[in-house]
């Protein structure tokens, strides 16, 4: 299993553990859908890394990721 992050609109993240990258979004989308947003994960405003689990790292959204820490 991966590690991903979601990120929607540039506000939101979702993290998730998922196979492939594929899948991830697979369930993202399932996710949304079954709350009755289903739109959501149809724009083209959606970034989808991997995390690599083999280093320590503090795990920000992607718009938080330029802020300093003490911000």
């Amino acid at each position: 299993m991966n590690l991903y992050e979601v990120t929607l609109h540039n506000t939101d993240s979702v993290y998730l553990l998922a196979p492939t990258k594929y899948r991830a979004l697979e369930l993202v989308g399932d996710y949304f859908s079954a709350a009755g947003n289903p739109t959501v994960v149809q724009s083209d405003k959606m970034l989808v890394r991997q995390i690599d689990l083999s280093a320590e790292q503090i795990l920000r959204p992607e718009r938080c990721r330029g802020c300093a820490l003490n911000e």
